[in-house]
């Protein structure tokens, strides 16, 4: 595998990976700005105004039928927070040139493509996207924020985070609310799309079998006028001086729980991972084997870090007569790594659990590209190799230390109506 970076304009940066196994070729297009969560209920309608037509294929239908004459070429997209940054990925993916019927050079066509969705969208008198695209979009988005609030489990974490990052952007819904998205339009849609264009930090990965020289033309200095703000992907997120507790209640059948720890120092990522691993990220973990199996508390129990903040959040579905024990039963848990009270092959599981996944890494276009934006983010040029010795350098001593940084931040409960936690 060979991977190489080139500028392709202010703020733009083109990143190959060339790996001769793949069959497919795929061009991400990833869009980073700083968080502004009054603008986030129009920044999420963009992608799927985007992808779902432009200017030339007007309708789904005319998308379609041009995906399909890229031999079932396919357009994704995704948005997500990392921290205190917003992130909008656009994507094409289709099969490498050498698999074309009749030589069509399906790499530069694919590109082609997903440039004129990001330049050249379906818009009307040049600043509203098309009010019939528009309406479907906005429509999508109000069903995505009533799931929501249905699903009780991300319900329970929408309402966490606001205690948990109080006065922070990561406290708002990356949706907003049905309120904000009714009151948008697409004018008001179009302008934010403009404002990403101009002040986004972009990155273009390419993933294909081999090197694609008609790219950095393709994408150099398309996007102009652009005066990008510097940011910073690591904003870790300050620890109350007392846990905040919130308990809320309505008719559900399944009460729910959710915890935040926060470290009270800088900690290395590797560290970071094989610790909340250990405590409930895996099948193997405290939370599962202990709270879940042995003292059967609860249906479900896991950790997950929350990039860039460091943050570590359990989240748990509880019957309403268990949900004090199990947080009790929680905080033990972390007790246990504190004290260094857990096996050696816990730890030994961990780093196999860590490295493996790693060394997945290259087996698909898309952990490619998604193992070198996770570099990007880290601000670290450490390859796969050296990452997996990281992890296999560290000890029981670095988990302990890990576990004892943190400190419960807060604690909500989402409880069956009527009941009392």
């Amino acid at each position: 595998m060979k991977e190489f970076s080139q500028s392709v304009g202010k703020g733009i940066e083109l990143i190959s990976i060339i790996e001769p196994k793949f069959k497919t070729t795929n061009i991400s297009v990833v869009f980073l700005m700083p968080c502004q969560p009054e603008k986030f209920p129009a920044w999420s309608l963009v992608p799927n105004l985007l992808l779902n037509s432009c200017a030339k294929y007007p309708t789904i239908a005319g998308m379609s039928e041009r995906l399909q004459e890229l031999y079932g070429a396919y357009l994704d997209n995704s948005i997500s927070l990392i921290a205190d940054t917003w992130q909008m990925r656009l994507m094409v993916n289709t099969i490498g040139d050498d698999y074309a019927l009749e030589g069509e050079k399906l790499r530069e066509e694919a590109g082609s493509l997903l440039l004129e969705c990001i330049l050249h969208p379906n818009a009307e008198h040049g600043n509203a996207f098309s009010e019939s695209a528009f309406r479907t979009e906005q429509q999508e988005l109000l069903d995505v924020i009533q799931n929501e609030i249905n699903n009780k489990r991300s319900y329970a974490m929408k309402q966490a985070r606001k205690i948990i990052f109080e006065n922070e952007p990561n406290a708002v819904s990356l949706y907003g609310t049905e309120e904000d998205v009714l009151a948008l339009t697409p004018e008001s849609v179009y302008e934010a799309y403009q404002e990403i264009l101009q002040k986004a930090q972009i990155l273009i990965y390419y993933v294909g079998p081999e090197e694609a020289p008609e790219l950095p033309e393709m994408f150099r200095n398309v996007f102009t006028d652009r005066n990008v703000p510097e940011f910073c992907v690591q904003s870790p997120s300050q620890c109350k001086a007392e846990p905040a507790v919130l308990t809320e209640s309505m008719q559900l059948g399944q009460s729910q729980l959710v915890m935040a720890f926060k470290a009270e120092k800088v900690i290395s990522q590797e560290a970071l991972r094989m610790c909340s691993l250990i405590f409930g990220g895996a099948p193997f973990s405290l939370l599962f084997s202990n709270v879940r199996e042995k003292m059967s508390l609860c249906y479900y129990c896991s950790s997950a870090i929350v990039y860039g903040k460091n943050t570590m959040m359990v989240t748990s579905g509880v019957s309403q007569e268990n949900l004090e024990k199990t947080r009790e039963a929680v905080l033990a848990q972390l007790d246990l790594i504190r004290r260094g009270e857990f096996e050696d092959s816990l730890l030994e599981d961990a780093k196999r659990y860590l490295i493996n996944a790693l060394r997945l890494t290259g087996d698909t276009p898309s952990s490619c590209s998604s193992e070198a934006f996770e570099r990007f983010l880290r601000e670290d040029h450490a390859n796969v190799e050296e990452r997996i010795r990281l992890y296999q350098n560290l000890t029981k001593e670095d988990i302990i230390s890990t576990a004892k940084a943190f400190r419960l931040d807060s604690v909500y409960m989402l409880t069956q109506k009527g009941e009392e936690a």
